[in-house]
């Protein structure tokens, strides 16, 4: 019994530190979910050849869909034509990825990878 107390207020602590948390970290003005196009980061790495060397990368740009902030409005969906990558590929040869030659930028969502909003 005293160790199902115990649990059941560990768990009561860490929901309401949670809670707690997350209101921190949220702009209470708009809530805002984490951008499709470059995953929260607010970088764009441009060529998929090259492995991404992290911050100071020569190969990141400042990603195109959030601005750089790596946040999107709550209510932005993923745009289906593109499937959140801000650009289409438009050839039967493989994709290499964020700088591929054969890949144009979406029309539907103007190249941010999310529509609505």
């Amino acid at each position: 019994m005293r160790n199902k107390r115990f649990r059941l207020k560990m768990l009561v602590c860490i929901v309401v530190w949670c809670l707690f948390a997350g209101l921190l970290c949220t702009s209470s003005a708009v809530a805002s979910q984490r951008c499709f196009k470059c995953c929260g980061s607010g970088l764009w790495h441009t060529d998929n050849k090259v492995p991404c060397s992290g911050k100071g990368c020569s190969y990141c740009i400042k990603c195109t869909g959030c601005g750089g902030s790596g946040q999107i409005p709550d209510s932005a969906k993923r745009c289906e034509t593109c499937k959140g990558l801000g650009q289409v590929h438009n050839s039967k040869k493989i994709c290499t990825g964020a700088g591929c030659s054969n890949c144009n930028p979406c029309k539907i969502c103007n190249a941010k990878g999310w529509v609505g909003g």
